[in-house]
């Protein structure tokens, strides 16, 4: 599975699964793993009807026009006495976004304050306001491997759809979040337009040499 989409009703009722997922399982059995993960997790029995599935062979894997391929090119942490201080740094088509937030230095809000850094870079780059903010982020074991799992939610009007990354944790768990955040974003950066370059936010400030 590449991505997945969660959109809900007020009343925080699931109404539609959107996947998008490789060749090489079928619809219906990447089905009933959203209906399984569904009910031992979080308890929650969905009608397989309302899982739809999109699959796409290695052919399609080129990044779209817009805002392209983003990838991290870096994450700074620093304790200040009023808690933890984060910095991302993306890169996409040539420019780069410094993201910034702060919270507890505690190990279990790094995470979500490394996610919100990674959301606040992607609202530099793209043009416009973006209509995302952090849901919840979480860390899960599977198997012998940690995965830190967070949910993007995204307005649409007056709804709401919950937009689902994940990412193993690896030798820099600081990046996880990071990667994971992009994960759940991936079938839409590419349809974001750059944002222009602007001083101090986008890219390096022009040189004032002659």
């Amino acid at each position: 599975m590449n991505s997945c989409e969660i959109q809900s009703d007020p009343d925080g009722t699931i109404t539609a699964v959107h996947v998008t997922a490789r060749s090489g399982r079928s619809p219906k059995q990447i089905a009933r793993d959203i209906e399984a993960i569904l009910a031992a997790e979080e308890g929650v029995a969905i009608d397989h009807r309302k899982i739809s599935i999109a699959q796409y062979g290695e052919t399609e894997l080129a990044p779209a026009q817009g805002m392209g391929r983003v990838s991290l090119s870096g994450v700074s942490l620093h304790h200040a006495p009023a808690g933890l201080e984060v910095e991302v740094v993306l890169s996409a088509r040539g420019l780069q976004a410094t993201g910034r937030a702060a919270g507890p230095g505690t190990r279990w809000e790094v995470r979500r304050t490394v996610a919100q850094a990674t959301l606040d870079a992607i609202a530099k780059l793209v043009d416009g306001e973006p209509s995302f903010s952090l849901g919840e982020v979480e860390e899960k074991e599977l198997g012998d491997k940690r995965v830190i799992l967070v949910c993007v939610n995204r307005s649409l009007g007056r709804s709401e759809s919950h937009l689902i990354g994940c990412c193993q944790v690896g030798f820099d768990p600081t990046q996880a979040p990071v990667f994971a955040v992009l994960d759940a974003l991936n079938r839409f950066l590419g349809t974001l337009n750059p944002r222009e370059p602007v001083e101090y936010e986008i890219g390096p400030a022009p040189s004032l040499r002659g």
